[in-house]
């Protein structure tokens, strides 16, 4: 029941973050642009069409000998095109890396000022009857929230989404089949990990706020502390402090063993991913033809995907 009552409030959190977050984003749009075109094209480089290019390599080597004396005739234009991929892709991981530092630098400039403003405009009422810890707290919590957002964006969404799509249209013309079966896999492992984060929101909420609880009381105290001293009070605030600390543990330690039965149940899954992946490599020459270069392109692929959805949870 509880969770039912608080899904509806989770759900406009998650909205408020977002907005938030596309507020900040679309200030720096050359950067944004950047941070997306680069994760595309150094997934697809540095991952797919470096694989592609070995495969290539393996069906002309299996397809004829090549004396010695052909070597550097027949493989130049298979080396140019892994020098090509790496270079260009190392490239854009670089311009990556700037686009995100870029988006942070602005996004925690951006939220400083909108927190600092909001936080200067309430009441003397509303700074009464708060920490003035848990506020700093909450506020640097804030901030760091808009950075981890763009780190699991650009470097773990967008690579995710873009390892999909590569697999599918690179593997489709060769096994139609595992595809589909895979594809099909990968819908279910998103609709149980979603399924079992719903469920985990609300305890990562109550962390947060343990934690917030915390760094307040302790902030508080260690700026109070001659007041303390003065009025012999240090028993008391440790009291409460221990109290904080106490809720603060319990909350992670129901937060931490969710986590661990959502990780166990998607790690079957992607046990089970393999599971499939090796049957396909290992019949795929008999039951369809499929070449050798073909079959690691098939293995390398998928165990990429699958370890891309293995931050999947992470991510969330």
């Amino acid at each position: 029941m509880s969770q039912r009552n608080t899904a509806p409030r989770d759900r406009a959190t998650i909205r408020r973050t977002l907005h938030w977050f596309w507020w900040v984003t679309k200030k720096r749009p050359f950067a944004t642009f950047m941070a997306v075109f680069t994760s595309v094209t150094y997934t697809a480089l540095l991952t797919y069409a470096n694989t592609w290019v070995m495969g290539l390599i393996i069906d002309r080597i299996q397809a004829e000998p090549v004396a010695a004396a052909q070597v550097w005739e027949v493989f130049t234009p298979y080396i140019v095109a892994l020098l090509f991929v790496n270079a260009v892709g190392q490239a854009c991981s670089k311009l990556q890396d700037w686009s995100v530092m870029a988006l942070e630098l602005n996004g925690n400039y951006h939220l400083a000022r909108l927190c600092f403003d909001t936080l200067s405009n309430q009441s003397m009422t509303f700074h009464t009857s708060r920490f003035g810890g848990s506020l700093v707290s909450q506020t640097s919590r804030f901030m760091n929230g808009y950075t981890a957002l763009v780190d699991v964006v650009v470097y773990s969404l967008i690579p995710t989404v873009a390892s999909v799509v590569c697999t599918i249209v690179l593997l489709w013309p060769a096994s139609p089949l595992f595809v589909v079966v895979l594809f099909a896999m990968l819908v279910l492992y998103v609709t149980v990990a979603y399924r079992m984060y719903e469920r985990i929101l609300p305890l990562s909420a109550n962390t947060a706020a343990a934690q917030s609880k915390l760094s307040g009381v302790l902030s508080d105290a260690v700026t109070n502390i001659l007041a303390v001293k003065t009025c012999g009070r240090e028993d008391y605030e440790r009291g409460l402090f221990d109290a904080a600390d106490q809720e603060a543990m319990e909350a992670e330690r129901i937060s931490m063993n969710a986590m661990m039965r959502r990780g166990a149940m998607t790690s079957t899954l992607i046990t089970i991913i393999m599971f499939i992946t090796s049957i396909f490599v290992c019949g795929g020459n008999a039951w369809y033809g499929i070449s050798a270069g073909t079959l690691v392109m098939m293995f390398t692929y998928t165990y990429q995907l699958t370890m891309r959805f293995n931050y999947f949870n992470s991510m969330m």
